[in-house]
């Protein structure tokens, strides 16, 4: 049976046509198939809604942040204006993809303390090498 088992989990199709064959197997795919989607179809709406609001969360948890903050360089403190420099891009990716709790931001944490805060313009502006940090 460990043998047959192994022979199994090794090649996929010689699996299916297993389970295939047999009704027990076959029948518990099937019913665990309709129940998982009967489960999603009578939830669907309300799923979508709480990964809405969490996806808000993380998003928010970001710019409420950069609220208190103000460019280094000319003082803009226009929130949608804001990103941290030279991280931005993967500060942003990471915040929408972790939770929300300390545990989960450590990584975004260390990220954040080694950027500055920098308006759009003064980004292009060091990007082009025009200012420098002071």
């Amino acid at each position: 049976m460990l043998l047959n088992f192994r022979v199994l989990s090794l090649f996929p199709y010689i699996y299916k046509n297993e389970v295939s064959k047999n009704s027990v197997l076959y029948d518990s795919k099937l019913i665990n198939n309709s129940m998982t989607n009967e489960h999603y179809e009578k939830y669907k709406d309300t799923i979508k809604k709480v990964a809405r609001r969490n996806y808000q969360k993380r998003v928010a948890w970001l710019n409420n942040h950069l609220g208190d903050e103000s460019c280094i360089h000319c003082g803009e403190s226009e929130t949608v204006c804001l990103k941290l420099y030279p991280h931005d891009a993967e500060i942003r990716k990471q915040a929408k993809r972790v939770g929300v709790n300390d545990e989960s931001r450590k990584e975004v944490h260390k990220l954040m303390n080694n950027c500055k805060v920098v308006c759009s313009n003064c980004w292009i502006k060091l990007d082009n090498d025009l200012i420098e940090f002071l």
